[in-house]
């Protein structure tokens, strides 16, 4: 059975339908088709993935990828959504979508359905899929698009060597051509984020790397970290002072902030990890799944806690301003379900989200501020870094600190120590190796601050 929603329909329903206790959000709409094919990888169901937003020819549109199926909605009352196109693919699988000027571009994560473009020029009454093949590349599991050098980077695709292909859409946005394969240091890129040709790479348990795309013909690495888990996803703050990744695997795993003030001298480090478990009881395995950034405003969709939002004006106290769950039917953590992805940047300020089992939500966050108290900033000072010796710690004013821990670039816990810290102390670095760690530190409100340290 398809339900479209307006919110004059959803208020006659009941809000309890869609939601539990929303904070500072609004559900402007809501659809979903029962009746659609699902991709069962692990024997779990989902019939939705990835979506995306633009405007074209003055009107708001939503792509949401199906399992089988491209969909375009107008959204430009998203009280009553409007399913203005729906085109299949030749695969059954997890389809991901981006957009240049009136073009939007699909891949498949499977199979051999390639490239989709469609042209929405003259929506709402028509939209034309301008091209349709493989002959790039099979499937590619996400797509990256640069719309200042209208280059298509092509993800986690099948072509050799897990090269990343890169495609020109200056000349002709309905006929791509190559400009470039490459296997960057980092192996797989599982997903990724560009800007102004500097692209920024989710390579999964390899960590975060970042590389200059300007010549394309010879990218260079800038800096790399690595996080400890499988990195899935990555935005940069507006200024590019600050990224923020998450983390797929395992469950539990925090969003993690990395400081790219140091970046034109090839460096970078973690500053900071938060995580809001929004599902009652059990153990806090939440996962942030994709994160975008728009202005000061962090949106995460963490499947089974549905859509979180933060203010990140201040990038290291982070503060939770908005929460919507779309998917209120688990109770208690149960791995891949929920929430995929999201798209914040209509002008008209609706948000487009999509759950993988309940299809597509459109939001608004409230104009209300109300949110939990920030994280305090734990700014701590190691020196001499590097040592061979001892590693001097300073702490912030009035900071006390219960326990820390030292793992290793492979996420390897190799000391742990609780007590209670304060001003200044000493860690030695005797019994470590020689190589580069991650200092942990938590205070006795339970906020942690990391810092990169290296023994030589």
């Amino acid at each position: 059975m398809i339900r479209l929603l307006s919110f004059l329909l959803f208020l006659a329903l009941g809000q309890a339908v869609f939601s539990q206790n929303p904070l500072n959000m609004t559900l402007l709409g809501h659809w979903d088709d029962d009746t659609l094919p699902t991709v069962s990888p692990n024997n779990l169901r989902f019939a939705f993935s990835g979506c995306w937003g633009l405007v074209a020819n003055g009107r708001e549109i939503a792509v949401v990828g199906g399992a089988r199926a491209i969909f375009f909605f107008d959204v430009t009352e998203p009280t009553r959504p409007e399913l203005i196109g729906k085109f299949y693919g030749s695969v059954t699988s997890l389809h991901e979508v981006k957009s240049y000027k009136d073009r939007v571009y699909t891949t498949a994560g499977g199979g051999n359905e390639g490239l989709m473009i469609f042209d929405l020029s003259h929506v709402p009454d028509t939209i034309v899929r301008t091209y349709w093949s493989n002959e790039f590349f099979n499937y590619s599991h996400t797509l990256t698009l640069d719309t200042a050098s209208a280059r298509l980077y092509l993800n986690g695709s099948d072509i050799a060597n897990d090269e990343v292909l890169v495609l020109d859409l200056s000349q002709n946005p309905d006929k791509p051509a190559v400009l470039a394969k490459h296997t960057l240091p980092g192996g797989y890129v599982h997903d990724a984020y560009v800007r102004n040709d500097t692209f920024y790479v989710s390579s999964g348990f390899e960590g975060f790397y970042v590389f200059d795309f300007k010549d394309v013909q010879a990218p260079k690495l800038l800096a790399n970290v690595s996080t400890g888990g499988y990195n899935h996803y990555s935005g940069l703050t507006p200024n590019g002072e600050f990224a923020y990744y998450a983390e797929e695997i395992p469950a539990g795993r925090p969003v993690h902030l990395v400081d790219m003030r140091r970046l034109p001298q090839n460096e970078i480090e973690i500053a900071g990890s938060f995580l809001d478990n929004m599902v009652p009881g059990g153990d806090p395995k939440g996962i942030p799944h994709n994160l975008f950034i728009k202005d000061s405003l962090l949106y995460v969709s963490q499947y089974e806690d549905g859509l979180l939002v933060y203010n990140i004006s201040q990038p290291l106290t982070p503060k939770l301003v908005g929460w919507y769950d779309t998917h209120p039917e688990n109770v208690q953590y149960n791995g891949y379900f929920g929430n995929w992805g999201n798209y914040p940047w209509l002008p008209s300020g609706t948000i487009i989200t999509v759950d993988m089992q309940n299809g597509l939500f459109l939001l608004r966050l409230d104009a209300s501020t109300a949110a939990k108290e920030p994280a305090k900033e734990l700014s701590i000072i190691a020196w001499p870094n590097p040592t061979s010796d001892v590693w001097h710690i300073a702490l912030p004013n009035q900071a006390k600190i219960r326990s820390y821990r030292i793992s290793d670039a492979q996420g390897r816990i190799l000391t742990v120590q609780r007590g209670e810290w304060a001003e200044t102390f000493n860690i030695s670095a005797h019994s470590l190796p020689t190589g580069v760690f991650v200092l942990e530190m938590w205070d006795e409100a339970g906020y942690k601050m990391l810092k990169k340290i290296v023994k030589h």
